[in-house]
C-alpha cells in the first residue's frame, strides 16, 4: 500500500486520466446498452430520452464507482464514503446532462444518440476531475489490484 498524497504531480495525474478513458470506455459501452434498451422500452413516454439518460446513468453510476475505485485511482478512500461523494458528484452531473438530453433531443429535436455522445463527453473531464479531488482524494492513498484481491482473498478465509 502507498501514499500517493505527497507525490501526486501531472504525469500521475495523465496516467490516471488514461485509466479513466479506458476504465470508462467500458463503463460508457454498458451505460450506452442501457441506454438504448430503455429508450426502446419507453416508447410513448414525452421525454423519452431525458428518462432513458437519466434511468441508465443512475445504475452505471454504480459500476463506474466501483471500476473506478478499483482500477482508475487505486483507492483507499472508505467505500461509503467514497460511494456516497461519488454519488453526489454523479447526481449533479445528472441533473445538468439530463436538462442538456432534454433541451437538445426532446425539445430542439437534434439526434438523441448524438446528444447523449456529446453530453458523455462534455462531462467526462469534470467527472475525472471531480473523483480524483473529491470521491478519491490522492491523500487517501492507494492500493494494487493485486493486494486489493489478496485482502480480500485473506478476510473471506477468516
Amino acid at each position: 500500500m502507498t501514499d500517493d498524497g505527497r507525490r501526486h504531480g501531472l504525469s500521475t495525474l495523465a496516467r490516471e486520466y488514461v485509466l479513466f478513458c479506458l476504465v470508462g470506455t467500458f463503463n460508457l459501452a454498458v451505460f450506452f446498452l442501457m441506454y438504448l434498451a430503455s429508450y426502446s422500452l419507453l416508447d410513448g413516454v414525452h421525454y423519452r430520452a431525458a428518462t432513458s439518460w437519466s434511468i441508465s446513468y443512475l445504475l452505471s453510476s454504480i459500476l463506474s464507482h466501483s471500476m473506478h475505485r478499483w482500477f482508475t485511482f487505486k483507492s483507499l478512500s472508505p467505500y461509503g464514503k467514497s460511494l456516497v461523494t461519488t454519488m453526489a458528484v454523479y447526481s449533479i452531473m445528472l441533473v445538468v446532462s439530463t436538462a442538456s438530453q432534454a433541451l437538445l433531443a426532446d425539445n430542439m429535436g437534434y439526434n438523441h444518440v448524438l446528444v447523449w455522445a456529446l453530453n458523455t463527453l462534455a462531462f467526462g473531464l469534470a467527472s475525472f476531475i471531480a473523483l480524483r479531488f473529491i470521491a478519491f482524494p490522492a491523500s487517501d492513498g492507494s492500493i494494487s489490484v493485486r493486494e486489493r484481491m489478496q485482502n480480500s482473498r485473506i478476510g473471506r478465509r477468516s
